[in-house]
Parts: C-alpha cells; structure tokens; sequence
C-alpha cells in the first residue's frame, strides 16, 4: 500500500480531515499547500439624504463586531503511486464531496467546518500508467476555529467563569433544580436572564442549548419554553459573571470561537 511505503520516510500527520491525518488517506498537498481566504464582514450601509456619510445599519454581535460571512478553503493535493493506490486515494475523498468536515493541524486553538466539495481530478500518465492525480479541495467554511468542548461547573449563586476564544460563543446548560423551586434562571452582568418557571415544582434534569441553529430548553426531556422576559444570551470572550438561582448545581458547555 501506498500508506505503508510512505510511512518509512520522516512526515507529521498533519493536517487532517475529520480527524484523520492526509497521509492515511493516501493524500498529499503540493506545493501550493493549503490557501485560506479572508472571512469579511456582513455590512449593510445606506445613503440618506441630508446626512454626511453612510448610515451604518450592520448587525452586531454582544462585542459590536459585525458578523462574519463563511469563509472558502482550498486544499491542493495529489495521490501517487499504483492505479489501485490512487483509486483508493480518490474513493477516501471523494466519500466527503458534499459533506460537513473538519480540517485542523497542529498549533490551531480549534478547527475549521464546512461543506467540502471537489474539482476535477488530473490525471498523470507515464505511457499507459497512471503515475498519480491531483485535485482541488475546496472547504465552505464556517470563518471561526471551532475549539473542543469545555466544562465549567457553577454553584448557587455567583460564579465567574472565563470564556476561551475571540468571539461569543453558544453555551450548553444543564441545571438541577432545587427542592420545590417554581422557577430557575441564569442572569449574566449585562442585563439578560434565562429562566424556566413552572405552576407547580419542577424536578428533573433540565437541559437549554442556546445554539440559534438547534435551540431547545428540555426538562426531563420533555421540550418547554423560557419565560416570555428570557434571552438565549452567548457567552462573551474573557470573564463572565453568572448568577444561578433556583438550583442545586449547573454546568455549562461550550466550543469557544476563534476568528484569526
């Protein structure tokens, strides 16, 4: 195998696909290695007669910074070796066209993800022998390093946790409410609360993903909804001041976002 001849020779697995290294598919990047391109802002300006300059109507995020459109990877790669090496090589990849992947390497504070799609394949012949192929990669990517998954515990009460990360990020929640408590929330230091109330005690594990694209607040795994005053608020970069009520513990996850 292809794989096994390499793996004599000095090499990092670095980068990866989806956790797997490229050298364990078979793949290699050329010299043109990987280019990533600029993640811009979305922006919205209006002209308004009567007033110098633009008015700026952006989105912000809680930091004031407009948000970020994707941003597009392009991976240069090339397979060599025998036909049944590089068939192998281009089946691998070829089963991630169209799919959501990761692309990391070392010394990264997380990992891109996007949709991945191919190019056309170029192959190379020495007679009637296919020496190897080349092929473009190109990732549509989420513009912010995902991080791995932290855990942080808060107790009744204030706590101070600090957020990883560049970016506000989506916190996931899960609380033990106490002994006939009718309502549970969670207040941050800038005015927002998310809180839980019930006609009688809620019991039961409760669980609030406040990530817009797969928002849901769980109790015993029934899904309820917030109070009408709550806000799903994200979990700013730096210290955050949280203050638990109405329950016994309560841990928060989150994957910190980084935008370089």
């Amino acid at each position: 195998m292809l794989y096994q001849r390499r793996m004599r020779l000095p090499h990092v697995e670095d980068p990866t696909l989806n956790g797997t290294p490229l050298e364990r598919m078979m793949l290699s990047l050329t010299s043109a290695g990987i280019a990533i391109d600029k993640a811009a802002p979305t922006v919205s300006m209006q002209d308004m007669p009567g007033r110098d300059g633009r008015l700026d109507l952006t989105l912000t995020d809680p930091t004031g910074a407009a948000y970020m459109g994707n941003r597009t990877i392009t991976l240069n790669l090339y397979a060599i070796g025998g036909e049944d090496d590089i068939l192998t090589a281009k089946t691998r990849l070829a089963a991630l066209s169209g799919t959501v992947v990761t692309l990391s390497w070392r010394g990264l504070p997380g990992e891109y993800e996007g949709r991945l799609s191919l190019g056309a394949w170029e192959d190379k012949w020495t007679g009637d022998h296919q020496i190897a192929t080349l092929v473009q990669a190109t990732i549509d990517a989420h513009p912010c390093l995902i991080g791995r998954t932290i855990t942080a515990a808060l107790k009744t009460g204030a706590t101070t946790i600090h957020a990883k990360g560049n970016r506000p990020c989506w916190p996931t929640w899960t609380i033990a409410p106490a002994n006939g408590a009718k309502t549970i929330s969670v207040k941050d230091a800038h005015g927002h609360t998310l809180a839980i109330a019930g006609m009688t005690a809620i019991t039961g594990r409760i669980t609030i993903i406040t990530d817009p694209d797969k928002r849901e607040l769980r109790v015993n795994g029934n899904l309820m909804a917030p109070t009408l005053e709550s806000d799903y608020f994200p979990l700013l970069p730096g210290l955050n001041a949280l203050t638990l009520t109405g329950a016994t513990s309560a841990s928060l996850t989150y994957r910190p976002l980084t935008l370089i």
